[in-house]
């Protein structure tokens, strides 16, 4: 299926002396891609960044305004002209807009953005990206994440078999990536063989599935040169905005500290960045919760365990199955003192076998929002006020 501006431009292209066609080939667009398809519209006819609700307005309005102008004129007027004269003599959002084919204006643009060999976003527009998106997460009030691949033992295929073989390995990669994140991601070439993915409106939970689908691909790739079948894995970090970082910098070097730590736990890995958080005080603590594994599956089975201590950083449970260490999941921890249940996400940091149905299961905390920090934070320190109160009355 063509992505979403290829679809556009070639519409565009096909139907640029029939506007009527024109529009009702862009509204089956838009039903066939979702609102997005607004803002690419316009960012394609004008180089706007418009907001899907607020595109979509601005359609509704330029589709009337053309209407209106081609009653005064007594003539049919050009789609094109309508949304040059709205954004210039209404909205006034275009001051000195300049004519130019699209076509050639596109290949310019893509010149300028686009790296030659694997057709990834380059570092300049990888940047200008970031900064763009943590503009709007900040001004919407929203998140994203930030993943940040780099391809397991590349050099060791260099070597090898030549850097053609690398080449290879990196265009087919990418363009296994490029088919398969969503048409709002945003992936470039950071540097080498490292590739950097912006994930829109998307939280750790989202961002963790999307990433482990990514390394599961690209894990199952099978790459043909001159007879041979090259296989490649990758190593990826993900961060999220703003529970991780505010700043895209701050966002961009977290994610590749956590690339390096799925580096060191043995390749072929996703990990999320979380800080060490072996300073917090642990406590027991007796409850039945919920798990649930984060899977590629849209549907993973809910499983009951029991909990045994607790902290700020992370929870010890049994279960009556294992989990894998680096594993991701999803668990709802009940306050019955506070009549709370907190929903928590973490990664598997331990694994420790007892009987063929009975496990300990370590887990540290990777996101939580502020409400339910400060909940967990409540709770915690009224526990130990308790358990120190205890204490002094038995000493």
């Amino acid at each position: 299926m063509k992505n979403l501006r290829s679809a556009i431009l070639d519409c565009l292209d096909d139907l640029h002396d029939n506007d009527e066609k024109l529009i009702k080939a862009l509204e089956e667009i838009i039903d066939q891609f979702g609102r997005e398809a607004y803002s690419t519209i316009f960012h394609v006819l004008t180089h706007l960044e418009l907001q899907p609700e607020e595109a979509e307005t601005y359609w509704q309005k330029i589709i009337d305004h053309r209407q209106a102008m081609s009653n005064i004129l007594g003539r049919e007027v050009n789609l094109r002209t309508a949304v040059c004269d709205y954004f210039c003599s209404i909205s006034k959002t275009l001051k000195n807009p300049i004519v130019v084919e699209i076509h050639i204006f596109e290949k310019t643009f893509n010149t300028a953005k686009y790296d030659t060999l694997t057709g990834l976003y380059n570092r300049n527009y990888f940047d200008e990206a970031i900064y763009r998106e943590t503009l709007r997460a900040t001004r919407y009030d929203t998140e994203f994440s930030v993943l940040f691949l780099d391809l397991d033992d590349f050099k060791q295929i260099n070597d090898t078999y030549g850097h053609f073989a690398g080449d290879t390995v990196l265009r087919e990669v990418s363009e296994a990536i490029i088919e398969k994140i969503r048409s709002q991601d945003i992936a470039a070439r950071f540097g080498g063989e490292e590739i950097i993915i912006i994930l829109p409106e998307t939280g750790k939970v989202t961002g963790l599935i999307l990433a482990e689908r990514i390394r599961e691909m690209v894990e199952n790739l099978r790459i043909e040169y001159e007879g041979e079948q090259l296989g490649i894995t990758v190593s990826g970090g993900l961060t999220s905005f703003p529970i991780d970082a505010t700043g895209e910098h701050e966002l961009v070097k977290l994610a590749d500290t956590a690339m390096f730590r799925a580096k060191g736990s043995g390749k072929n890995a996703i990990v999320s960045y979380s800080e060490n958080k072996r300073r917090y005080i642990r406590f027991d603590f007796s409850a039945d919760i919920t798990v649930r594994q984060i899977s590629l599956d849209n549907y993973p089975a809910l499983d009951k365990a029991h909990s045994k201590d607790l902290s700020m950083s992370g929870i010890l449970f049994s279960s009556s199955k294992p989990y894998d260490i680096g594993a991701k999941i999803q668990m709802q921890i009940p306050f019955p003192e506070l009549n709370e249940t907190i929903d928590a996400i973490g990664t598997v940091v331990r694994t420790e076998f007892f009987t063929r149905e009975q496990f300990d299961i370590g887990v540290a905390f990777l996101e939580m929002d502020g409400e339910t920090k400060s909940e967990l934070s409540n709770y915690i320190s009224k526990k130990l006020e308790e358990s120190n109160r205890a204490s002094s009355q038995k000493s």
